[in-house]
């Protein structure tokens, strides 16, 4: 059994993927309640289940079913371990981490933060001097590079640097701030983080025409439910909170909304900056 920890998030929604696949195909206990689940929904079979095909990161679903009368169809699963309810009316991803996490390179405001965290702590030496790093200061490019890599970092000063804070700490947390603060959001900046969003938003979206909610042991007790394909409507305005991290809320024509967070991953500093869309 795959420990339940946060480390090894990876393997249990791989491990719980696979399970759910054959729970349809076998149409075991599992298999069965998921089925019925379905029908109820939308008042048609799922015939059977497969490996979602390509493991890139432009693939936004996790498996396909067969629909009896519809062929193949996507389906992007949610779980938590947590035996509880399941509200119908909330968003189907509220129960996972996010519905898609994206690369800096994606984002406006991500060059823009990642050019006032190279200004304020790389270019300025400040990082060098405090950490003693021995490797010379990189381009911006450099830097952009690691920010934009979904992985550690690979400019030689970058390496060093993570090296060396990981001997005292984990991340340089309390580097965000000034970052942060500097950080300007005006009216020309959310306009197009609007736009950028919307389009992302919707074109990973339109890769998933199910979405599978599951909440508690999938080998043991579990409820399921099921809802259909979304899309985001016009984003009509994004309030902007400032914290550790900075986190944004899209309200949406029809009254709807949805939230983002732009933050680091891997250690705060190093590499892999995103925008995070839950």
């Amino acid at each position: 059994m795959i420990r339940r920890i946060k480390s090894q998030a990876a393997q249990n929604e791989a491990r719980d993927i696979q399970y759910i696949i054959q729970s349809i195909n076998d149409r075991n206990n599992a298999g069965i309640k998921i089925i019925e689940s379905f029908r109820e929904k939308f008042g048609v079979d799922i015939l059977e289940a497969r490996k979602r095909i390509g493991t890139s990161r432009g693939v936004h679903y996790d498996f396909d079913v067969r629909i009896d009368g519809l062929g193949w169809k996507h389906v992007e699963h949610k779980g938590s371990q947590k035996f509880e309810s399941i509200n119908p009316e909330s968003v189907p991803w509220k129960a996972g981490v996010q519905f898609y996490n994206g690369g800096c390179e994606k984002y406006s405001v991500a060059l823009e933060y990642a050019k006032l965290w190279y200004e304020i702590h790389i270019l300025s030496s400040s990082l060098k001097t405090k950490w003693g790093v021995e490797k010379p200061i990189p381009t911006f490019k450099e830097f952009w590079k690691d920010c934009c890599a979904q992985n550690d970092p690979t400019s030689s000063f970058q390496k060093e640097l993570k090296a060396r804070v990981r001997i005292v700490q984990l991340s340089l947390l309390d580097e965000r701030r000034p970052v942060i603060e500097k950080l300007d959001f005006d009216e020309k900046t959310l306009q197009t983080l609007k736009e950028e969003v919307s389009n992302i938003a919707n074109e990973v979206l339109d890769q998933k025409d199910y979405w599978l909610v599951v909440h508690g042991n999938l080998e043991t007790e579990f409820n399921v439910a099921w809802y259909p394909k979304y899309v985001i409507t016009k984003i009509n305005e994004v309030e902007v909170e400032k914290g550790k991290d900075i986190k944004f809320k899209f309200k949406c024509e029809g009254g709807s909304s949805f939230g983002g967070i732009l933050r680091w991953g891997k250690g705060s500093g190093f590499s892999c900056l995103r925008v995070d869309l839950k």
